[in-house]
Parts: C-alpha cells; sequence; structure tokens
C-alpha cells in the first residue's frame, strides 16, 4: 500500500489530476464569489455636491382667491346664483354683475317698521331738545329774578339803614340793635323816622312850655280878672294836651326804638337771608330740571340712534343679500369639492346659513403649489426658499417657484384623522404665469433648502441603525464589514457621511434585506446607485 502511494505520487498525471483538480475548486469559488458579488447592491464612495432639500406632494391652488361668506343673519334660501365656472372679468366687476342674490323679504318688511319707529323716536328727540332749550332759558329767566331778589332785598336794607351801617350788619352774625340806632352812620329811611320821631318830642317839648307858660299867665290875669274862668280852663286843657302830647312822642320814639326799629331790621335781614336761600334753592330746581331734561335728551336720542343703528343694520343685510362680483376670477362652488359633506349643493332654492361658505373665485393669475409639510421637516423650510415643481400632466417640464406661506399651526384635518400626526400646508407660488396649469393638478415640490459643495455622501439606503447609531456595510476583500459611521444634512436620496468612510470605498447596501430579489436595473434608473466597475487583479 505504501508503495502504491509512493508510485502514485512520483506519477506525473497523477499530480497533473490533483492540481486540476484543486484549480478547479478554487475556480468554482471564485467564480461563486463573483456571482454573488454581483447580486449586491454596491456604491462607490465619492465626494460630490449635496443639494439639502424636502420633497412632498401637493396640488396646484389659487393663491389669490375670494371666498364669499354669507355674512347675512339668520337661514335663507338663494334666488339666483351664477353657474359653476363661469368666467369673472374685469368687464363684469365694472358693471357689478350679481354673482348670487338671497332671499330679503323678512328683512324689508322689518326695514320698512323699523323706518316708522325711526321717525317716531326722532320726532321724540327733537321735541326734548326743544323742552330743553325751554328748560334753559326758563332757568335764566328764574335764577335772574331769585338774584334780582337777592338784590334788591340788600337795596331795601341799604335803603333804611344807609349803605355804610348795611355792608357792617350783613358781615357781622349778632346784631346789637341799641348800638345800631345809635350808630353815627346810621342813614337812610331809620334815620329819617328817628329824626323825625326826636324833632316831634323836641316840637311836644316846645308846645308844653309854651302851653305851660299860657297857663301860668293865664293864672295871673284870672287872679286880677283879666280874663274868664273858662278861658284860665282852656289854657289848662291845653297844657294838658300838649303834655299828652310829649308823652304820646316819647312814647313814639321809644316805640320805634325799642320795637319798631329791631323788627324792621329783622324783616330786611330775614328778607335779605330768604332771598339768598330762594336764589340757592332756585339754582338746585333749575339744575334739577335741566338734568331731567338732558336725561330725556339722552333717553330719546338713545332710542333714536338705536333705532336708526339697527335699521341702518338691516339695510346694510339687505344690501349684503345681493352680492357683486369685485375680482375677475373663475366660480367655483365650495361644495363641488367637499362631497362627503352633508351640505345642500349651491343653486336657486337652496337654505344656506351664515357665515357660510359661498362662493370662491379664484385668480387664475396667481397660482402655486400647497403641500403638506411634516412637523419633522417644517423647521427647515423658510419663507423665500427656491422650489423645483414637476407636475404629473407635464412630466417633461420643470417648473420654479419661491415659498410664499407657511402655516403657523397644524392642518386641523389632518390631526382629526390622526392625533399624533402634525402637517404643516405650505404654499409655493410659482415664479411665472403658465397659461397651462389649472387649480386641483397633482405636483410634487423639492425645496431647496441648503447647498453643500464637495462632501462624502451615500445613498440614504445604505444607512441602517443599531442601538441608536449609524452603521454602513462596507465591502472588504470578499468579505463585507459593518462601520459606524456619522451622519450630516440629508435629502430624500443622499446624506452626508463626516466620519467613518474614505473616498473610493465600495458599500453594500442592506444585503441581509435588500437579497436576490432585488433588480440592478431598476435602482440604477432611479438614480439611487452607482453600477462599481469591477477592480483589476
Amino acid at each position: 500500500m505504501r508503495r502504491f502511494l509512493v508510485r502514485l505520487i512520483k506519477n506525473k498525471f497523477f499530480i497533473f489530476i490533483i492540481i486540476l483538480f484543486l484549480v478547479s475548486i478554487f475556480l468554482i469559488r471564485y467564480i461563486r464569489e463573483e456571482r454573488r458579488k454581483k447580486q449586491l447592491l454596491t456604491y462607490k464612495v465619492k465626494r460630490q455636491n449635496l443639494v439639502i432639500s424636502v420633497v412632498e406632494s401637493g396640488n396646484v391652488i389659487a393663491l389669490k382667491s375670494l371666498k364669499i361668506i354669507n355674512q347675512v343673519p339668520g337661514s335663507r334660501n338663494i334666488l339666483e346664483v351664477v353657474d359653476e365656472g363661469t368666467e369673472i372679468t374685469e368687464e363684469d366687476v365694472k358693471n357689478k354683475k350679481v354673482l348670487i342674490r338671497l332671499d330679503s323679504k323678512d328683512l324689508e318688511d322689518k326695514a320698512d317698521q323699523l323706518r316708522i319707529d325711526v321717525e317716531n323716536s326722532l320726532s321724540a328727540y327733537t321735541q326734548a331738545l326743544q323742552e330743553l332749550e325751554i328748560v334753559k332759558k326758563q332757568n335764566e329767566s328764574d335764577i335772574t329774578e331769585a338774584e334780582l331778589k337777592v338784590k334788591f332785598a340788600k337795596m331795601d336794607i341799604e335803603r333804611y339803614l344807609g349803605k355804610k351801617l348795611s355792608e357792617k350788619i350783613l358781615s357781622d352774625e349778632k346784631v346789637d340793635y341799641e348800638e345800631l340806632i345809635n350808630n353815627p352812620q346810621l342813614g337812610g329811611e331809620a334815620w329819617n323816622i328817628k329824626k323825625d320821631l326826636e324833632n316831634k318830642i323836641d316840637i311836644a317839648k316846645e308846645e308844653l312850655e309854651r302851653a305851660r307858660n299860657n297857663l301860668e299867665w293865664s293864672k295871673k290875669l284870672a287872679e286880677k280878672g283879666y280874663i274868664t274862668k273858662n278861658e284860665l280852663e282852656a289854657d289848662k286843657l291845653s297844657f294838658r294836651q300838649k303834655e299828652a302830647n310829649l308823652e304820646m312822642a316819647k312814647l313814639e320814639y321809644q316805640l320805634f326804638i325799642n320795637y319798631d326799629f329791631p323788627k324792621k331790621v329783622e324783616q330786611l335781614l330775614s328778607d335779605y337771608k330768604e332771598s339768598i336761600n330762594e336764589l340757592e334753592r332756585v339754582k338746585d330746581r333749575c339744575k334739577a330740571k335741566l338734568i331731567q331734561a338732558e336725561s330725556n335728551v339722552r333717553s330719546k336720542k338713545a332710542t333714536y340712534m338705536m333705532r336708526k343703528n339697527k335699521l341702518e343694520e338691516i339695510e346694510k343685510q339687505i344690501r349684503m343679500c345681493t352680492i357683486y362680483a369685485t375680482q375677475p376670477g373663475f366660480v367655483i362652488y365650495p361644495t363641488s369639492s367637499r362631497p362627503w359633506r352633508s351640505e345642500s349643493p349651491i343653486q336657486p332654492g337652496t337654505t344656506v346659513r351664515r357665515y357660510q361658505e359661498l362662493l370662491n373665485l379664484p385668480d387664475f393669475n396667481y397660482l402655486g403649489v400647497e403641500v403638506q409639510v411634516h412637523e419633522t421637516n417644517i423647521k427647515k423650510i423658510k419663507t423665500g426658499q427656491k422650489a423645483i415643481i414637476k407636475i404629473d400632466a407635464f412630466p417633461d417640464k420643470v417648473f420654479t417657484g419661491t415659498v410664499k406661506k407657511i402655516s403657523l399651526m397644524p392642518d386641523a384635518r389632518m390631526k382629526f384623522l390622526n392625533p399624533d400626526l402634525n402637517i404643516y400646508n405650505t404654499q409655493v407660488a410659482f415664479d411665472k404665469k403658465y397659461d397651462l396649469l389649472k387649480p386641483g393638478m397633482s405636483a410634487h415640490v423639492e425645496i431647496i433648502v441648503d447647498k453643500k459643495e464637495n462632501v462624502i455622501a451615500i445613498p440614504v439606503i445604505s444607512v441602517f441603525f443599531k442601538d441608536g447609531n449609524p452603521y454602513c456595510y462596507v465591502l472588504s476583500g470578499n468579505r463585507i464589514v459593518e462601520r459606524k459611521i456619522v451622519l450630516g444634512e440629508s435629502n430624500d436620496r443622499i446624506v452626508e457621511v463626516k466620519e467613518g468612510l474614505k473616498e473610493g470605498e465600495i458599500i453594500v447596501m442592506l444585503p441581509e434585506k435588500i437579497g436576490f430579489s432585488v433588480r440592478k436595473k431598476e435602482m440604477f434608473e432611479r438614480g439611487k446607485i452607482e453600477k462599481v466597475k469591477k477592480r483589476k487583479r
């Protein structure tokens, strides 16, 4: 057996067969490896310009659109409405073309009744104004009359006591009548009365003295018998009469000093104070009458203004029942785009409510695309950013636009369908006017967020995550190895790699997930990988 093996080893043909066998095994393994490599999706790492963008789908809309809302309260029927799709021209706007007319019969009946109420309230208001003027003039007369009474009462005091003394007693709180009657500044009627009474006393004294002298002389003559007894009695009677006259004059003087003078002064002061009090009362009454008259005017005016404003509001509502064209555009019924709503179609006879949208007039001169951006990308979007727009109806054309408006709040409809989904409506305006575009066309918008030049970037599908860290598969010889990388910015196709890869390396795109069912031709056509040339050995 041993010799047989030795001879077999020394046989050149056998050695050739062994070598041929080994080579065949090697070739088979090599061919299998090459076939396996050909089934892999690979990408050659290179530096390139990275356009960071957000791609979303949406529809063409008119950015400038007039929504006609029913502002008339209550429910009312449509009497006439312009046909949907009608083009409203500048000439129609100039001629005030009627777009929609609502029933206003109930409002017109209210307006007729309110016009009567307004006329009545205006008449009452005018009458209140006239009464106010009468009250003002009457108040002026009453106050003037009361002021004259004060003035006359003061003049009566001055007339009775004199100007100087009257000023003194008007300023003093307490009056001493004895001092007052003997005051050297006393004047006026009191002074005249006092002087008359004093003169009367003096005259009575002189007459009494003459009567006394005559009586004494008569007594002497009677003793001598020159006059009769009757003549003597007559002189005695005259003497007693003169005594009585003197007593009467003194009594009258004392009555004046003790009673008439204080009473008169008191009466005059009381009349003066009462005139002042009456003046204040008159002023208060006049003020109360004026307040009442002004309040009546305000009340009548408020009633008039309330009814007038209500009439103006009703007339305004009547005018709003007829809606005219105010800008050019195409008439669109809001119910046409919302067939799932329970609202009745816009047509004559349909009942509409307040704040219901009646018509929509989009202006086709201002078109754009409205897209819905997810909250993860909305922070990247800013107004003024440029965008590339593709319309499904015109796949060979590329349009450009600019971000014009970003919604501040998430779309309520999407929020209702999915509370965890926050979508923000974003409007992108076309940079030019295109007559071939129509509202409602489907579009794809790529919003250019940023541009990075000469950076290492790889397809997004080649990145996978493990424990929260990004990895990719790298082809190292015949082996596929995992490599941890650091990512930067990205778009929907490629992502920047800051660390972990070098230019020229070959990466494999998820071999365990893609498998052999993926056709490389499809990936090449989508522009997501680049065919790798076979390395020379």
